[in-house]
């Protein structure tokens, strides 16, 4: 009988390519054997793979007005388009939607030209704050990919039962560990000028950093931590919540002038997320809504103990190895309760932050070479 041929050509579409959703891309690319075109942004800000073939056609997200952005969102898909007719790839793997009906069109087209189409949903619905707008075209985009990479199996099961996709066409692929890249001299040299700032010695540390939106919870946390003097008033722990915040509809101007809550909405460098992250005691992911977090694989690579709501796949982590606590369903006392039972008790914190056992089995279990080798694997069953 004869063997279905290995695939030639993959194209690999990443839109947002920067900051850890670059970082993503390269490790999951990192050892695939296949020839792969990586169509990404001029922004592109992480190691090169001398193994692909870089297509930097990108540069929407600079733009200053949505039209603007628009048309040269546009203008990227057209270059692919060339390139896809030029190349006759077997494969596009799309990793996000920025203008859902355009990008709807285009997945039609490439199928139209005898390519397969694979799409990572990373959230069942993008987070731009007009998800019902969106539904009725990713029903149909959903229906029409060839394959959906989910990372976990209530992703699965969301997409089954909202969207009733067919389960054969989805492959669950975890969301691997993301290690920390810094300056380790810009480190050295700040650290203790950190250490003036910040002054953390001997506090339990809660913390929340990076980009701040709805669906990451922040505001809840905020007003659960402003209206609770058990929280407020205990000067043996703090809370940071640092990042610039992306979305207007959140307003966290209640813990404005609280003393033991350091607020900087602003962007955050490398190296001082790097400290902070390194003194923190527990990393808080609130989330009302997510597949699975950048900022959780990032963490766990720094053994932070983590107290998250168990929607999408943010706990999953938790059933490998116990690395943190799971808030069951996200409500104003349900976190206050989590909050409070751990500055009672701190010991339960030092030890799931000493588990090393538990740390190395959760950390082996999100390892990417598995990750590669399983998306190798989809791309050459199509």
């Amino acid at each position: 009988m004869k063997q279905k041929a290995k695939i030639k050509i993959v194209f690999y579409v990443d839109p947002q390519s920067m900051i850890n959703l670059a970082k993503y891309d390269y490790y999951l690319l990192e050892k695939i054997s296949i020839p792969i075109y990586y169509f990404c942004s001029i922004y592109y800000d992480f190691d090169t793979n001398p193994a692909l073939t870089y297509r930097k056609v990108f540069s929407y997200n600079h733009k200053k007005h949505n039209w603007q952005k628009a048309v040269s969102y546009i203008r990227s898909y057209l270059t692919i388009l060339h390139h896809v007719v030029r190349l006759r790839p077997a494969v596009i793997h799309i990793q996000w939607f920025r203008i859902p009906h355009f990008d709807y069109a285009m997945v039609r087209l490439f199928q139209q030209l005898g390519t397969k189409v694979v799409f990572t949903a990373h959230n069942i619905l993008p987070h731009q704050g007009n998800e019902k707008k969106n539904v009725d075209v990713f029903q149909k985009a959903y229906h029409a990919f060839d394959r959906i990479i989910v990372h976990s199996q209530a992703t699965k099961e969301e997409l089954i039962q909202t969207f009733h996709v067919t389960p054969d066409k989805i492959a669950v692929i975890n969301h691997g560990i993301l290690p920390l890249e810094y300056d380790v001299q810009v480190y050295e040299d700040n650290y203790h000028l950190y250490d003036e700032k910040y002054a953390l010695d001997g506090k339990i540390v809660f913390s929340a950093l990076g980009y701040q939106n709805y669906y990451k919870g922040t505001d809840l946390l905020a007003k659960v931590w402003a209206e609770t003097p058990e929280l407020r008033e205990n000067q043996h722990c703090v809370l940071i919540i640092k990042g610039k915040v992306n979305d207007s509809s959140i307003d966290l101007s209640v813990i404005n002038g609280i003393d033991n809550v350091i607020f900087e909405p602003q962007r955050i460098s490398d190296e001082e997320f790097v400290y902070l992250l390194r003194h923190t005691d527990v990393y808080l992911l609130p989330y009302r809504d997510i597949s699975q977090s950048g900022a959780l694989m990032t963490v766990m690579t720094e053994h932070i103990p983590v107290l998250v709501t168990k929607v999408g796949g943010l706990a999953e982590p938790l059933t490998v190895a116990p690395i943190g606590w799971v808030i069951s369903q996200l409500s104003p006392e349900n976190l206050r309760q989590a909050l409070l039972d751990l500055i009672n008790h701190p010991a339960k914190i030092k030890a799931v932050k000493d588990d090393s056992n538990s740390w190395s089995t959760v950390c082996q279990h999100y390892d990417w070479g598995n990750i590669c080798k399983q998306t190798q694997s989809l791309y050459e069953s199509l």
